[in-house]
């Protein structure tokens, strides 16, 4: 996988995270982390990007990409420090959004470059 041609092929390690349904047969925790791996899906996106030369637009695409999705995790962050606090909410659930919240920083950062770049 050494080349960038080859990044897009990473995303099929998104399918990995389907495991954390195996929490509902065994009621372990820990198979809840496994939705983390549904970052891996923003390859698909990163991988139709990656063989363009990389140029100053590329590099302020990625900046403004980046930047966006910062203010996504820190929003998410907020919220689930504000609400956990104030509700009862177990351990599992905080697990599974804590997860998800993963994957969707590394998926908006993808989506939002390859928008940036196709405009």
């Amino acid at each position: 996988m050494g080349s960038k041609k080859n990044l897009k092929y990473l995303g099929f390690f998104g399918f990995l995270g389907f495991n954390g349904f195996q929490y509902f047969r065994g009621y372990n925790t820990a198979f809840l982390s496994y939705f983390a791996f549904f970052a891996f899906f923003s390859y698909f996106w990163i991988g139709k990007i990656a063989a363009e030369m990389i140029d100053e637009r590329y590099l302020e695409n990625s900046r403004k990409a980046k930047a966006f999705s910062f203010n996504l995790a820190a929003i998410e962050l907020i919220i689930i420090c504000l609400i956990t606090p104030v509700t009862v909410i177990s351990r599992e659930i905080l697990t599974v959004v804590s997860a998800l919240c993963y994957a969707s920083v590394f998926i908006a950062y993808a989506i939002a470059f390859y928008l940036y770049e196709k405009r």
